[in-house]
C-alpha cells in the first residue's frame, strides 16, 4: 500500500486547525456549557485522530525511533487529557496539538514538501507583527497611518517583498454580487482584510464588517482567511477580536491579528492598563 506524504500531511493538518478552532471557541466564545460538552469532545476527537493518522504515516515511512517517540507523547497525552494546555508568547495554545505539529512539519522538511499550511500561516503573522515597526516609522511616512487605505497600502508594500504572487483586491466572482478582499496571496492560499480602529464605535462597526466578509469570502480558492486590525490605541482586547472571528468561522481556519499604534509609543493610550496591554 502506498500513502501521498502530501495529502497525508494535509489530512493530520486539518485535524490539527478544528482541534484549535474548537480551543479558541471554547476560550473566547464565553459560553461555559459549550466548552463543557461540545467543545471538549471535539478536540479531543481531533487530537486523537490526528495522533493515529500521524502514527499511520510514519509507519509506512518505516521510521522505528519516530514511532516510538510519538507513541511516548501520545500515550502521555492520554494520560494527562487532550485538553493540557499552556500560555505561549501572546496567547494559549494546546500542548499536545503543537507536540504533533513538530513531528508533522519535521517530515514535510525533510521530505521536500516545502512548509506546511501552519508554518506558512505562522511566518505571515510573524511578518505582520513586525510590520507595525514599519508602517509606523515617521522616517519612512509622514505620519502613523490614519485611516484603513495607509495601513491597506504600507503593509502589502512589505508583503510583495515576501510574496511574489501577492494580488491586491482579488476579485470573489458569486452568483448574486462580488466580492474583493484587500490583498490575496494564492501561494498560501490566504486572503487578508485591513481594518482601521479608532474608536469604540469604529470597533462596533468593524465587527459588523467582518460577520459580512466572513460569509462573502468563502471560496474553495482560499483556505485562509487573516484580519489585520490596526488600532490608533488599544480600543479592545484582542482575545474578544480572535473570539468574534472563530465564532464566524468554525471550521475553517479563520484568524485576527491586532497591530497598536501605542506597541511603539506612536500615539497616546487612553488607559495606562490599555498601554500595558498594547506591547504584544
Amino acid at each position: 500500500m502506498t500513502i501521498d506524504i502530501y495529502s497525508s500531511i494535509a489530512s493530520i493538518e486539518k485535524c490539527l486547525r478544528e482541534a484549535n478552532n474548537y480551543f479558541m471557541l471554547g476560550n473566547y466564545g464565553g459560553d461555559e456549557s459549550i466548552y463543557d460538552k461540545e467543545v471538549t469532545y471535539y478536540i479531543s476527537y481531533y487530537t486523537e485522530l490526528a495522533f493515529f493518522e500521524l502514527l499511520v504515516l510514519v509507519e509506512h515511512l518505516n521510521l522505528p525511533m519516530t514511532y516510538q517517540m510519538i507513541v511516548k507523547v501520545f500515550n502521555k497525552a492520554r494520560d494527562e487529557g487532550y485538553m493540557k494546555s499552556e500560555m505561549g508568547l501572546e496567547e494559549p495554545y494546546l500542548v499536545w496539538i503543537e507536540n504533533i505539529r513538530m513531528f508533522v512539519d519535521g517530515i514535510s522538511g525533510v521530505h521536500g514538501l516545502g512548509k506546511t499550511d501552519a508554518s506558512e500561516l505562522r511566518e505571515l503573522k510573524a511578518i505582520l507583527k513586525r510590520a507595525v515597526y514599519v508602517i509606523c516609522d515617521n522616517s519612512l511616512f509622514p505620519s502613523v497611518p490614519g485611516n484603513e487605505s495607509d495601513v491597506h497600502r504600507r503593509i502589502e508594500g512589505i508583503l510583495k517583498a515576501y510574496y511574489q504572487d501577492l494580488k491586491r483586491k482579488p476579485v470573489l466572482s458569486k452568483p448574486i454580487k462580488n466580492f474583493e478582499p484587500d490583498t490575496g496571496i494564492p501561494s498560501i492560499k490566504t486572503l487578508i482584510e485591513y481594518k482601521f480602529v479608532k474608536t469604540n464605535a469604529d470597533a462596533k462597526r468593524v465587527a459588523d464588517e467582518i460577520l459580512t466578509d466572513v460569509s462573502g469570502y468563502r471560496s474553495p480558492e482560499w483556505k485562509n482567511i487573516l484580519f489585520v486590525i490596526y488600532e490608533t490605541h488599544r480600543v479592545m482586547p484582542e482575545d474578544q477580536w480572535i473570539s468574534l472571528i472563530k465564532e464566524c468561522g468554525l471550521g475553517r481556519n479563520y484568524d485576527a491579528i491586532v497591530l497598536s499604534g501605542d506597541a511603539i509609543g506612536t500615539t497616546t493610550s487612553v488607559d495606562e492598563n490599555c498601554q500595558n496591554a498594547s506591547t504584544d
